[in-house]
């Protein structure tokens, strides 16, 4: 991407049309496991990624991701930068409407999205769980957080459908920071009607399916009959439904009770051969390869563990290529780096790879004695098993580990606490769409999110703090691998592999799609009868 210029002005159209194709006689609920507890249907406090896929079908933001990874319009229809690319103002669409509620007061029970409900996401969006998107860039933002005033300075409403962003530096890129759904639009009435029943059992977006009804194990979802793009499928229904046991949701999905079945590891070779459905199974099932901006990675506390050469020890003991050739079924790809490679041209530096030699070297320069470091697993796929595999490699160099399970929201409970583990096992789907910020998680002031690791390096934050002064891609992507390349010489992770997400459904669903974000696009597809 280019951007040069004091006026850049995005004016993209969306372009969308009807489907002639029929409608099936009898209305079909598309029903789909969920391997985990379902967290919250709050955008503002969610961090779970299993939650999301269900949440992300009610709510949308500003703007999405095509199929590229390029920013494009939703509530918003254009946007321009001036001032320096410090100013960033977005149109919105005036025929965006909520999901029926009677928690509205028009006898319509529904409105229009404005910019007044922009403002007010966007602060709860600042006071919780997504205040790493803004911290550090919007004017006013620190202030906020620090309960200095009551509202953030640089988000500011022009008019009922124009919004302002107002930064504290240049950041030519900054429409990258908003193109996840994770970014939702809610309408305050509703959530201050009730703010402990919301995102429980009450839940109002402008996305395509609206709430019909939620349990602690089920989310059942219905077409939004006023949604403001015409969409291609024809699915009425969507059931969400907790099966965390993967020899039940494969069960399950073969006696046609689930309708789409994201492939658990262990199950690959039961569906997959290379890259395609089996022959044998291709009359009753669809693969889709999705590659999504994912990474799998062992955690370091640099605060407890700041021996670098401990640090780095750890890093050249994990073999990395054994773990995706024989967990992964080789469905994943070797991970250097956070940042997916590719990811609007960037390539990430070789880091430190599986090197048993350097591993020992390290270690006898490290002030490590034998004392056993502590790894924090879930019951989320794959997170026990790669720690067990861990575990075992760095036996094999002297270094002991006890590992101790949670489940996965409380993992990121402990984790986001003062009370870090020495290690732990996790994964970020990311929801930018450009390296420079998920690069920012080396940066120290963006612990305790998203630098994890509580990693240090003062030259290191000011390369991060220096690709904000440049509009081309190509010098972008330059800074933030000088930046990189001395981060990951010290070791605050071990970056472990990019996992391509599989997942088979019945052959009777079509047009169903998963963009780099992990969107599920269910708004346009198909179900056929047979």
């Amino acid at each position: 991407m280019r951007c040069s210029g004091m006026g850049l002005l995005f004016t993209l159209a969306a372009l969308f049309a009807c489907s002639g194709r029929p409608v099936p006689s009898t209305p079909h609920t598309l029903t789909i496991a969920v391997e985990n507890d379902i967290q919250t249907l709050d955008p503002a406090i969610l961090s779970d990624p299993f939650t999301s896929r269900i949440l992300w079908q009610m709510y949308e933001g500003l703007l999405g991701l095509d199929a590229q990874g390029v920013p494009i319009p939703l509530i918003a229809e254009s946007w321009q930068a001036d001032h320096g690319f410090r100013h960033w103002t977005f149109k919105l669409r005036p025929s965006v409407y909520y999901h029926e509620s009677p928690l509205f007061a028009a006898p319509s029970h529904t409105r229009p999205v404005n910019a007044y409900d922009v403002l007010y996401s966007y602060h709860r969006f600042a006071a919780g769980f997504g205040s790493f998107v803004f911290s550090g860039v919007v004017e006013g933002f620190t202030e906020f957080v620090k309960h200095q005033t009551d509202s953030v300075k640089g988000f500011v409403v022009l008019d009922s459908l124009t919004f302002q962003f107002r930064l504290l530096q240049a950041e030519p890129t900054f429409v990258y920071r908003l193109a996840s759904p994770y970014l939702g639009i809610m309408p305050p009435e509703v959530v201050e009607h009730d703010p402990h029943r919301f995102g429980r059992t009450i839940c109002v977006g402008s996305g395509p399916f609206k709430l019909l009804r939620r349990t602690e194990t089920e989310v059942l979802l219905e077409r939004h009959p006023r949604y403001w793009r015409r969409t291609l499928g024809n699915l009425q229904q969507i059931l969400f439904r907790v099966e965390k046991n993967p020899q039940l949701r494969i069960n399950q999905f073969e006696s046609r009770v689930y309708d789409v079945l994201q492939v658990p590891i262990a199950f690959i070779p039961r569906y997959v051969r290379g890259e395609a459905i089996k022959p044998e199974l291709a009359n009753r099932y669809r693969l889709l390869r999705g590659t999504t901006y994912n990474v799998h990675y062992l955690g370091l506390n640099c605060r407890d563990l700041q021996d670098v050469h401990l640090r780095r020890a750890i890093a050249f003991a994990v073999n990395k290529a054994e773990i995706v050739r024989s967990l992964l079924y080789d469905q994943a790809q070797i991970a250097t780096s956070p940042v997916p490679p590719g990811m609007q041209g960037y390539q990430p530096p070789e880091g430190l790879r599986f090197n048993p030699d350097s591993c020992r070297q390290e270690l006898a320069a490290s002030a490590y004695r034998g004392e056993p470091l502590t790894v924090l697993v879930s019951d989320a796929p794959n997170s026990e098993q790669l720690g067990q595999i861990i575990q075992s490699d760095l036996a094999r160099v002297g270094i002991r580990t006890t590992l101790q399970k949670l489940d996965f929201n409380s993992l990121l409970s402990r984790i986001f606490s003062g009370d870090k583990p020495d290690l732990f096992i996790l994964f970020s789907e990311w929801i930018f769409s450009a390296p420079e910020f998920i690069i920012e998680s080396y940066h120290s002031e963006r612990w305790p999110n998203p630098n994890l690791f509580g990693y240090r390096n003062p030259w290191v934050d000011q390369q991060l703090n220096e690709w904000r002064k440049k509009s081309e891609r190509e010098q972008i992507n330059a800074i933030c691998r000088r930046a990189e390349s001395v981060a990951l010489s010290e070791a605050p992770a071990v970056w472990l592999f990019h996992l391509y997400n599989l997942y088979v459904t019945d052959h009777r669903l079509t047009q169903f799609n998963v963009n780099a974000n992990h969107y599920w696009d269910l708004a346009d597809a198909l179900w056929q009868e047979e």
